[in-house]
């Protein structure tokens, strides 16, 4: 009986002890769910944006989604989503705010894609779960496209949609989409340059995939060039890129319509870029939009053929030296200056100066002692003569005298 109940004794302990293991193992892994997210985010750490937000994290600037809307009940994006405003078809009109027949926040997840890699907040404690954006304290003005759900949108749509986002005063603006170009999406973009707003446009290029380049072939416009996770490009270009930076474009975890989440694969690519441009914009305030892009370019960091080119245009993108890095002074050449008023550089006058005496160094003086030595010389030499003149001439004055 002792034995019997030893045993039954020892039993319960066993188990007890397999209860706590299992406890041990099993309670640590519920919370996992929600950080394998951030987790995912590899772009955080490739573009560092950790350190980048210790500068800025966007505080004061609003970027303009141009899309087909974005889901402001997201966790992550609460208190991020501005109220949208709703593109009514013809840029002379006033937009909607909150029009009877609004369509659903975002039908297809793209718009909100865009504003989780831009301004994701987070959520939980701390905001330590899910998707948090490049410049989490920015702000996100969804302007909603008329388009239908079953078609991608237009030239002329997006152009409407980029006019209302620059009424809206509004620096910052990211077009997801790739489309033909147009004479209204030209000037468009035209109309942001002279309004000192920044667009940011997706790449387009995809595997296999004919692809339309504008807007990010315009002449203005930065387009997203999508990076693998090595740092390398993913599709060879075919769009003449130049203007445009490397940034992570492989596997991007970002929000999702629905309070969801989803991997994006190229098109989430601007919201990061836009991100980054409104850290810039955030540490540099009275920046106008070409020293934006100055500062970009001059902290890139160089890929493909040497300089700017087609393939990753500036080069990759390096947050945060774009926003420490004391730049140099811009100082233009005449020429450019010239091209910049159309008109041929006048001659540059040629000044003459008289060339810096020779250093002859320590023992320079030796130099001068031939010299020294011709003239010593000389000098001894006209004594000679002298006296020999002398002496002659006495001589004679003696004959002279003899004779007499």
């Amino acid at each position: 009986m002792r034995r019997s109940g030893t045993l039954s004794r020892m039993k319960q302990r066993l188990a007890a002890v397999a209860v706590g293991i299992v406890a041990a193992v099993a309670v640590p892994a519920l919370p996992a769910r929600a950080d394998v997210i951030r987790d995912d985010e590899w772009h955080l750490r490739y573009l560092n944006v950790a350190e980048a937000n210790q500068h800025t994290r966007g505080e004061g600037v609003t970027v303009a989604i141009v899309d087909r809307g974005v889901d402001r009940a997201h966790d992550d994006l609460a208190g991020a989503v501005l109220d949208p405003v709703y593109v009514t078809g013809r840029s002379d009109e006033s937009p909607s705010p909150s029009p009877t027949d609004a369509p659903v926040a975002d039908p297809d997840g793209h718009g909100t894609a865009l504003a989780g890699a831009i301004a994701g907040r987070g959520h939980g404690d701390g905001n330590g779960d899910g998707v948090i954006g490049v410049a989490p304290a920015a702000k996100v003005l969804p302007v909603v496209l008329s388009t239908p759900a079953d078609r991608a949108p237009g030239p002329d749509e997006i152009a409407d949609g980029i006019e209302l986002a620059i009424s809206q005063r509004v620096r910052v603006i990211v077009v997801g989409y790739s489309v033909a170009g147009s004479d209204r999406l030209a000037q468009a973009i035209r109309d942001a340059r002279d309004a000192d707003a920044m667009v940011v446009a997706a790449d387009g290029d995809q595997p296999n995939r004919d692809f339309e380049p504008y807007p990010a072939a315009y002449e203005g416009v930065l387009a997203a060039v999508p990076l693998s996770r090595a740092g390398d490009m993913r599709v060879r270009s075919t769009s003449g890129r130049r203007l445009g930076l490397g940034v992570p474009g492989f596997q991007i975890m970002t929000t999702n319509s629905g309070n969801r989440y989803r991997v994006d694969d190229g098109s989430a690519s601007p919201g990061l870029l836009a991100g980054a441009i409104a850290l810039v914009r955030s540490a540099y305030p009275d920046a106008k939009a070409p020293e934006i892009v100055r500062r970009l370019t001059l902290t890139a960091v160089d890929a493909g053929p040497k300089g700017v080119d087609s393939e990753y245009g500036l080069g990759r993108l390096d947050l945060v030296q774009a926003l420490i890095r004391r730049l140099p002074s811009p100082s233009p050449s005449p020429s450019v200056q010239a091209s910049a008023i159309g008109a041929s550089p006048a001659p540059a006058p040629v000044v003459t100066t008289p060339p810096p005496p020779r250093s002859r160094g320590e023992y320079g003086w030796l130099l001068g002692l031939p010299l020294l030595a011709v003239l010593a010389g000389l000098v001894a030499y006209a004594g000679v003569a002298e006296r020999r003149i002398r002496i002659s001439a006495r001589d004679e004055v003696d004959s002279v005298g003899v004779q007499s």
